[in-house]
């Protein structure tokens, strides 16, 4: 895919630099909208904000396999302290009880333990579950990417017509104010009726609210273009002039579809595959869970709030240990059964979706392709028509310089060359529209930009 230009980029720079962003000017061909749209959408910008978010997910769920450190610290006032009740006996009491009491009146601890998964299955499935949920991202993005393209192109192209045909409808203008003034000295001279020259009027008037209504319609369409690439709408957006030779340079030599080219084919295949990682993760939960721990504690008990040195109360003693811990579970109402069946119905709807999308973008492809091939029936047809509208028009206009014809002829020509020049047009768009469309259907939309 093309890139925008150093030439561009180099102005827009010197638009920015000189402050004047009310004047700045950009000329972009239908490549530059593209990557411009790519850098600047917000919906991408925001597809690809949440692509990072997924990405940070994984990590989340890779951090699940290393260690898990933690420190804690402990300061207590025992306010009461425990009583402990043992037999007589031992306090000199025979026959009796007598109560004891446990502990000191203030106690701390800091204390540091480690959790190290040895054999957990659904932790190692979760990771191969976060590879295919980035994939799943991308692919996220890159759908995004193609609806954001495909809305701008669609649009580009149809200024361009707009362009085409306020080209004709002003070409069209100048030669009725040139049979205007023709038909002004005619009439002083006597030579037509003034309800001759009231109707080159009326065809002017019509042809100035013609454009008028053209120039309003692209007006609107480049703002939303504008809005579409992500372009502050005081930049004037002007497209290149060179754009209607790729209109009519249609090529038919156009890539076969694969359903491994499509983005819609692919979210799906991977929501399959997290289904059934998903179901395997449920079954994980049968799975004996085997980890090692280790555990240090530095305690201290005192009979003095600030554990002074000189209290003969004050001791410190640390603890350790370490281990392994064995879970298995026994039974869990089978709760696990149902989750597992949940995720194979899941997996099902997606199997099904896969197929009907495989039938709906073979209808697609074929779609577009007859689309296109009518397509270019009609444009030739319509250049054809055309061509012998302007043969008509010539002759009509020639045949009422020498006096040979009326207006009404001549006017009667003039619209029908109008009429055929705008067909030709909605019939250059048709055409762009299709093999957009073709491009879409095959999966190759952003590569043909």
């Amino acid at each position: 895919m093309n890139r925008i230009s150093y030439k561009t980029i180099f102005s827009l720079l010197i638009a920015l630099l000189s402050g004047n962003l009310v004047t700045a000017q950009v000329t972009l061909s239908l490549s530059e909208v593209v990557a411009y749209t790519l850098e600047n959408n917000s919906d991408i910008k925001n597809s690809l904000i949440q692509e990072k978010i997924g990405f940070e997910v994984t990590k989340e769920v890779r951090s699940t396999a290393l260690p898990q450190v933690t420190a804690s610290a402990n300061y207590i006032n025992n306010l009461l302290l425990p009583v402990l009740v043992v037999p007589g006996e031992l306090t000199g009491n025979p026959g009796g009880v007598s109560t004891l009491e446990v502990g000191l009146d203030y106690n701390t601890s800091v204390a540091v333990s480690l959790n190290q998964p040895l054999f957990d299955k659904s932790v190692f499935t979760a990771m191969k579950a976060a590879q295919s949920s980035e994939e799943l991202y991308s692919l996220r993005v890159k759908k995004t990417k193609e609806e954001v393209v495909y809305r701008a192109v669609i649009l580009y192209y149809n200024i361009s017509i707009l362009d085409r045909n306020i080209e004709v409808l002003q070409s069209n203008l100048n030669q009725t104010n040139k049979l205007l003034e023709i038909s002004a000295v005619q009439l002083e001279q006597g030579f037509i009726k003034q309800v001759d020259h009231d109707r080159l009027m009326v065809s002017k008037m019509n042809l100035e609210i013609q454009l008028s209504d053209l120039s309003l319609a692209r007006k609107n369409a480049i703002k939303q273009l504008q809005l579409m690439m992500g372009m502050d709408q005081e930049t004037t957006l002007v497209l290149k002039n060179d754009e209607d030779k790729e209109i009519q340079l249609v090529d038919m030599d156009m890539p076969d579809m694969t359903h491994e080219n499509l983005t819609d084919f692919n979210l799906l295949n991977v929501q399959k595959r997290l289904y059934e990682l998903e179901k395997i993760n449920v079954k994980s939960g049968y799975y004996p869970k085997l980890s090692f721990f280790a555990n240090y504690a530095y305690n201290g008990l005192s009979n003095d709030a600030f554990f002074s040195s000189s209290d003969a109360s004050t001791n410190w003693f640390d603890v350790s240990s370490i281990g392994l811990s064995l879970t298995l579970t026994l039974f869990d109402g089978l709760r696990m059964n149902a989750q597992s069946m949940q995720s194979q119905l899941k997996k099902q709807q997606v199997e099904e979706s896969i197929e009907f999308t495989k039938q709906q973008y073979n209808v697609d492809y074929a779609n577009a392709q007859n689309k296109l091939n009518q397509s270019l029936s009609t444009l030739e047809t319509r250049k054809t028509s055309v061509d012998l509208a302007q043969k008509v028009y010539d002759i009509s206009q020639k045949s009422y310089e020498q006096g040979l014809s009326d207006l009404t002829d001549l006017l009667s020509a003039e619209t029908a060359l109008t009429t055929a020049q705008l067909n030709y047009s909605a019939a250059l768009l048709q055409v762009k529209i299709a093999e957009t469309e073709l491009y879409k259907s095959t999966g190759n939309l952003l590569e043909s930009y």
